[in-house]
Formats: structure tokens, C-alpha cells, sequence
């Protein structure tokens, strides 16, 4: 169970503490009520409590707080999500799909093979219908790419440039990388940054980014010169390598940024945050809000958090 860490919640937790020291011992020397807290204590470590009002009706969009990495669930139909990247644990990403309700996954995407996109694939594989799982051109690091093949059952497939399809209730078109990109990188992370496969989800417009850098930045917006969307995933976890022409050229609404608390990065750095705030963009957090919601409303979309 997920507890905060502010003054109130450590005071309450050290209260409850304090209850069950004074408590326990009279509750367990009683036979009968010492068995009825030893089955209540099983059934606690065996079942997962439940999150309530959680998911919001309307939501459109999940980005779960995997620490630093990404994670993201788009809403197909009841029980059924798409699955962009999986973030760096596989019991936290396990954890946040069934706080979802999903059990299918008709279609998994991982923008690239660095570590804290794709080492929680186990937990989005664990008792759910897992379909077409789509990957980068780029096989770097390869390491990466061979840890997401000993994963899977069948051959991952190289996300078609182009190609917009529907996967349940959701219609997504591949914008990035090109047909011709290069498929293996350098060595420095930044090839495999930069090839990142880039999506763009419609109704709700939302650019899931990957981690695509300065160069890839810029090509996509020479390419797409007037692509405006809704929703941004923030690139590379609010990377103080950006262009920011590209994110603030966007017009978002809102951009979230999947990023660990306390990291070593730096990330997210303050100039694209400041430079998104000042477009009028409401910018959320992972490491501040925990999971994070795109709710479609009457008045157009909103934000939820769950930390």
C-alpha cells in the first residue's frame, strides 16, 4: 500500500504504529481473536488493496510513475490498453496496469532499448493477452534489444513508419523515425535517444515522445512543421538537451514529464519546464503526483494525479 511522506502521513503512520504495539499483544493472546489476525494479516500480503475512484471515468491516458523511466497506458475499450514503453521495474509496471483494470494489451510499443524504457516488459507480459509487441529501427543498446527478444514468445516488429491504425478504441499514427534511419548507434545513448519511435495518438492529440534529443527534435519539427497536439509526453524525462522551439512550437495544453524523484540527471531540467509554463502548458509531474491521468471532460481534458 502506497503511503505519502509528508508531516500528516508520517504523524499517522507513527500513530498507528504506536496503536499496534499497545494493541497487539491483548488481541493475540485471546485464541480466537489472535487466529482472525493472523487470516486477516494472509489475506492482506496476498491480495492487493484497491485503489478506489481510480481509474477516473473518461481517462485517455495513464502515465505511471516507474521512477525515472517511462510508462504509459492509452485507453482502448474496457480492460484493454496500449502499452508505450515499460519503464526500468517490472513489478512497478506490473502494478499500474492492474490499477487500470487491464488484462488486454492488443499492441505494446517500445520507443527504444535503453533500460528505463524497456526492463519492466516482464510485468506488462505477467497474466495478460499480450499482442503485436513494436520497437525501434535502431538495435541499440543491444544488449537491450536482446534482453526484449528473450522476453517475448515471437520477434518484436519495427514500428511502420507512417502507418496510422486503430487498436481498439485507439487510432495512432507512427511519426518518427524515418524509413531510412540508421539501425545501429555509436555507443553514447544519444543514437538510440534520437531514434525513438514517436507517436501520435488522435481525438485527444497526444505526442508520446520517447527520449528523441536536440537532433531528432529538430528533424521532426522540420518535418511536421504544424503539428499542434493537446498532450505532450515531454522528451527524455525534461532532458536539458531540447530544442525548445519544438515542444513550445506544439501549443499544448498539457505535458507531462515521467521522471524519478531525487535522480541523478537532473531531470527535469527548469529551462523546458519554465519555457512550457510560460506557453500557458500545465505541466505535471511523476515525481510529484505519482501516476498521472488524462481525463477527457465536457469542457475539454483534465489532469489527475495519484501521489
Amino acid at each position: 500500500m502506497e503511503w505519502g511522506t509528508g508531516p500528516v502521513a508520517l504523524v499517522v503512520i507513527t500513530l498507528l504504529c504506536g496503536a499496534v504495539v499497545v494493541g497487539a499483544p491483548r488481541l493475540l493472546r485471546s485464541p480466537v481473536t489472535g487466529v482472525g489476525c493472523s487470516v486477516l494479516l494472509v489475506i492482506t500480503v496476498l491480495t492487493r488493496p484497491p485503489s478506489p475512484g481510480w481509474p477516473a471515468d473518461g481517462w485517455v491516458l495513464a502515465m505511471c510513475d516507474v521512477g525515472q523511466g517511462d510508462g504509459l497506458v492509452l485507453n482502448a475499450g474496457p480492460g484493454t490498453g496500449v502499452v508505450v514503453d515499460a519503464g526500468p521495474d517490472p513489478e512497478v509496471m506490473d502494478r499500474c496496469p492492474d490499477r487500470l483494470g487491464i488484462t488486454d494489451v492488443p499492441l505494446v510499443v517500445l520507443t527504444h532499448f535503453h533500460a528505463d524504457h524497456v526492463d519492466g516488459l516482464p510485468g506488462v507480459l505477467a497474466d495478460r493477452r499480450v499482442g503485436e509487441v513494436d520497437v525501434t529501427s535502431m538495435v541499440d543498446p543491444p544488449e537491450g534489444a536482446a534482453a526484449v527478444s528473450r522476453s517475448l514468445d515471437v520477434s518484436p516488429v519495427v514500428a511502420p513508419y507512417g502507418l496510422t491504425r486503430k487498436v481498439g478504441d485507439v487510432t495512432l499514427q507512427t511519426l518518427w523515425p524515418l524509413p531510412d534511419a540508421p539501425t545501429a548507434g555509436i555507443g553514447d545513448g544519444s543514437a538510440a535517444n534520437d531514434a525513438s519511435v514517436v507517436l501520435l495518438a488522435q481525438g485527444v492529440r497526444i505526442l508520446l515522445t520517447g527520449d528523441i534529443e536536440p537532433p531528432g527534435q529538430l528533424a521532426l519539427r522540420r518535418t511536421l512543421p504544424d503539428l499542434h497536439v493537446d498532450v505532450l509526453k515531454v522528451p527524455h524525462h525534461g532532458s536539458r538537451h531540447r530544442d525548445l522551439d519544438f515542444p513550445v512550437g506544439l501549443r499544448a495544453g498539457l505535458a507531462l514529464v515521467s521522471v524519478g524523484a531525487d535522480n541523478d540527471y537532473g531531470h527535469p531540467d527548469s529551462g523546458p519546464v519554465a519555457a512550457l509554463t510560460a506557453t500557458g502548458a500545465v505541466v505535471r509531474r511523476t515525481d510529484l503526483d505519482g501516476d498521472l491521468l488524462v481525463l477527457r471532460t465536457d469542457d475539454g481534458i483534465a489532469v489527475r494525479g495519484r501521489g
